[in-house]
């Protein structure tokens, strides 16, 4: 769990960081005013990342920012003023970067660059370079920015480990290298990883006219020139990588439903024809529609009835945490799970129908009860409209049974379970 220690001793400046902290900080943060109290918290906490003031009233030669380095705590550095010795001190100290305590904005700049510092951890990082050197300096400069590092020490290499590893976002590779050189690896790269997928960094020493360029197009998101200087490296990096995310949450954005935060159809669609190509036989497929709902519209109005769906969103979400769950229509849901055996998903979704009729929910003041219909189906046909048409049957069979039941679809032999209700 990710931990956050920030160290300041000025009360208003303090009081700011606590409300940004709470309007961009989505972790546990402890808070201290003075070296004595950060030795304490750091004796019985671990923390991912500290925030600390450069002097402190008992600490005003960087003890605080040489305790939590000591802790091995990647730390970024608040100071009010700044000057050429200073700036190179806290480098060779091995902070993570520093941050200029002179208005409002440097206080949100801090806690943002926290923020996506602590985005960084358990993203995985690949350096491709022939030099052991090189790579240990850059594994190092990375790792403090809490990536998981992968070393290559050509491009062949790179490629192999890129193709078998998905997971890596992040790409440094020199140009000149055995094998297959920079823009070879780029070029390769880009076939089967986009843009919006890896971020690549090229590097060189060489110093070739117009070798940026190349990289950039050849795919490239930026380019670096040895040698780098430290906060250089840290720059490009972390604007590198808050473009790839800044891509990733417009995305996610694009697929979730704007009222229940749940996947939206269009992007159910989308995965569930992905996963029927590939073959998902062993899963079952849930449509859940709520009850009587233009009762609770026609009654609590439609803002009680969107405060009902987010609720049986959250519902649904804490009850199929590892499932494919979307909104995909007004007062109906979706769920695939991965359950071969239909009678075994008709218990399970039965299960869910008995506590989602015993959960209280709530508008305003008011506390009521609602019920769901379910159909479910097995997925083994190749097309989702003829899935989801054996649900939605199993479904209008759920209705027509007196509603409040869950109903699973032999597919193949067209046929419908008995229901079980209470």
């Amino acid at each position: 769990m990710q931990k956050v220690l920030i160290v300041e001793d000025s009360k208003v400046v303090q009081q700011i960081l606590r409300h940004l902290a709470s309007q961009h900080l989505n972790v546990d943060i402890d808070f201290a005013w003075s070296l004595k109290e950060s030795k304490a918290l750091l004796k019985s906490n671990r923390y991912t990342l500290a925030l600390v003031d450069l002097t402190l009233p008992d600490a005003m030669d960087a003890e605080v920012v040489q305790l939590t380095l000591s802790q091995n705590v990647p730390t970024v550095v608040l100071t009010s003023k700044i000057d050429e010795y200073s700036r190179q001190q806290m480098l060779e100290m091995g902070v993570v970067d520093y941050v200029i305590k002179d208005n409002r904005d440097s206080y949100l700049y801090a806690i943002k660059l926290v923020s996506r510092l602590l985005r960084n951890q358990g993203c995985k990082a690949l350096i491709a370079d022939d030099s052991m050197i090189s790579r240990a300096v850059m594994r190092q400069m990375l790792e403090k920015q809490l990536f998981t590092v992968f070393e290559a020490q050509d491009g062949e290499q790179a490629l192999t480990m890129l193709k078998a590893e998905q997971e890596i976002k992040l790409l440094l590779t020199d140009y000149a290298m055995p094998t297959m050189d920079g823009f070879e690896l780029v070029k390769a790269v880009r076939n089967f990883r986009g843009r919006d997928d890896l971020a690549i960094v090229g590097l060189s020493g060489a110093g070739t006219h117009g070798l940026s360029a190349k990289f950039i197009k050849y795919g490239a998101n930026d380019f670096l020139m040895k040698p780098f200087m430290n906060e250089e490296f840290h720059c490009r990096v972390m604007q590198t990588m808050e473009q790839l995310n800044l891509i990733a949450d417009i995305k996610d954005y694009a697929h979730r439903d704007y009222l229940t935060g749940l996947y939206n159809r269009r992007y159910f669609c989308q995965q569930m024809d992905k996963l029927l190509k590939t073959g998902i036989q062993h899963s079952c497929l849930a449509l859940l529609d709520l009850d009587l709902f233009k009762e609770i519209n026609d009654k609590y109005g439609h803002l009680g009835g969107d405060s009902i769906l987010t609720q049986v969103a959250q519902l649904l979400t804490d009850s199929f945490s590892d499932s494919l769950v979307s909104r995909v229509g007004g007062e109906e849901f979706a769920v695939l799970l991965a359950e071969q055996d239909i009678k075994k998903a008709k218990a399970t979704f039965d299960d869910f129908r008995r506590k989602f009729a015993e959960n209280m929910f709530s508008i305003d003041e008011h506390k009521l009860h609602c019920t769901v219909s379910i159909g479910i189906a097995r997925c083994e046909f190749p097309t989702l409209s003829e899935v989801m048409r054996h649900a939605d049957k199993a479904l209008y069979q759920a209705k027509a049974q007196g509603r409040n039941s869950a109903v699973g679809a032999c597919t193949k032999s067209n046929q419908i379970l008995e229901e079980c209700t209470t």
